[in-house]
């Protein structure tokens, strides 16, 4: 898409003024010798979108249910797959790893993989 400036400054302040959640990003890095958990960002305001209604799966012994969930988040921020996620969502903390980010014109997403919602 090749708009003007303008037009993607006024269409990314539209999408992002409707966004409530808050996220903090966390990537492995390697500290000295050793790799740990480095906050990336922090309070990130961002948007999180059950992409999926969860499938029943079922088994003889267990049946188990998965949604998709997608953040999106501001086109300046880098998104790595494997980043941890932890989004504040209404109440809810939802964590989960990046999977692999797609960056859009007026917001980066992710589908966030083995969600855990506490």
């Amino acid at each position: 898409m090749n708009l003007h400036a303008n037009v993607i400054s006024a269409g990314r302040a539209a999408v992002q003024a409707q966004w409530s959640d808050t996220s903090t990003v966390t990537r492995k890095q390697k500290v000295g010798n050793v790799k740990k958990d480095v906050e990336i960002y922090t309070g990130i305001t961002c948007h999180l979108s059950q992409s999926s209604k969860p499938a029943l799966e079922q088994s003889d012994t267990v049946a188990t249910t998965a949604a998709v969930f997608t953040v999106f988040v501001d086109t300046e921020v880098q998104l790595l797959p494997g980043d941890t996620l932890v989004v504040s969502h209404k109440g809810q903390t939802f964590t989960g790893a990046a999977g692999q980010p797609f960056n859009g014109t007026f917001s980066n997403s992710v589908k966030l993989e083995a969600v855990k919602i506490t």
